[in-house]
């Protein structure tokens, strides 16, 4: 097909369209009941067939029990243990042991210039301090005001290494 380009760089194009008879799609699902399954967010088989039993759904068909089990489901019924403690030595007073982390840059700045959060945990009481702070560099001048804090003196501050 050939066409010649007009005076605007645009290509002129005489199609024409044949009428096509409307066409519908339909997908089938090999296993009905774990569609329905999944659509009522994974209820179990025996409260689908309750629905369908007391005509509550408009449409939902009768259910055999699956032939395969679900996935999601199993995972959702696992459990995790807690996270182990990953070390044996605890803090035995307050601000023995200060856990602390920098956070950002954040954007967008807050009203006072502010672009980043300094998290201080103290390791045995689990009293949390946040500060904000315009540049890291300020973190170092906070620390000081947390190993005062409630005439304590901190004798170790353990930080979460970071990318500058």
């Amino acid at each position: 097909m050939q066409s010649n380009m007009s005076s605007n760089r645009m290509f002129i194009l005489h199609a024409i369209s044949l009428p096509v008879a409307p066409t519908c799609f339909n997908t089938v699902t090999e296993d009905v009941a774990q569609l329905w399954h999944c659509r009522f967010g994974h209820l179990s088989f025996k409260g689908l067939q309750t629905l369908q039993q007391k005509g509550m759904v408009e449409g939902l068909p009768m259910l055999k029990s699956p032939s395969k089990l679900c996935k999601d489901c199993l995972i959702g019924k696992q459990h995790r243990d807690s996270f182990p403690m990953r070390s044996s030595w605890r803090a035995s007073q307050i601000l023995q042991l200060v856990h602390a982390d920098i956070c950002g840059p954040i954007k967008p700045i807050s009203n006072s210039k502010k672009r980043y959060l300094l998290t201080c945990i103290d390791d045995f009481s689990q009293k949390t301090w946040v500060y904000f702070l315009a540049e890291k560099s300020e973190a170092f001048t906070v620390d000081l005001s947390t190993n005062l804090h409630a005439n304590h003196l901190t004798k170790n501050l353990r930080s979460s290494r970071t990318s500058a």
